[in-house]
């Protein structure tokens, strides 16, 4: 129980981060996603029905306060979380180049499920151009943003709670 309100008191930092702060910070279009990094990371270290929940509820929320398409986030971070989830017993989750990499595994996963719904629920315009034009600098921001929170997340860990472990965080340098 703990855990879960940990995570959503991250997901609630993540959301005002990306849904107030970064656009008054980085002028564009471009964002990194923060939950899209936290999904990938519940996927790593929850149990499937724990953190399939919160995947979802986590995307019904982010939509109710930015979404302009109520349960498309949901949908979204829901398809990455179990993704994560099928290849999570033939890895090593403890490694944060894995971690990077599933990063941008998700960010291309994300890219094609919100195309692929949007183009499927709405005949007004073909979304598959507009995605693959926008995926490079979405790949290069999630990374950056990635890593930056790994970072700093060892930091903190070895500066504020050097005898606990984080789980996913243990051997990393």
């Amino acid at each position: 129980m703990n855990r879960t309100l940990i995570y959503l008191a991250m997901a609630g930092v993540a959301v005002a981060l990306q849904t107030v702060i970064l656009p008054l910070v980085v002028k564009g279009y471009y964002k990194p996603d923060l939950l899209l990094i936290l999904v990938v990371y519940l996927g790593l270290h929850e149990e499937p029905r724990r953190g399939g929940l919160l995947a979802y509820l986590l995307g019904w929320c982010y939509d109710g306060i930015a979404g302009s398409f109520p349960g498309l986030n949901g949908f979204i971070l829901l398809g990455t979380f179990l993704a994560v989830r099928g290849i999570v017993t033939r890895v090593n989750t403890e490694s944060s180049p894995l971690l990077l990499l599933l990063i941008l595994a998700g960010t291309i996963l994300q890219s094609v499920l919100v195309a692929f719904a949007l183009d499927f629920f709405s005949r007004a315009s073909r979304i598959w151009p507009q995605m693959v034009w926008q995926m490079p600098a979405q790949l290069v921001l999630n990374f950056i943003a990635a890593f930056v929170l790994l970072r700093l997340s060892v930091w903190l860990q070895r500066t504020f709670m050097p005898p606990k472990t984080l789980p996913g965080l243990r051997k990393l340098d």
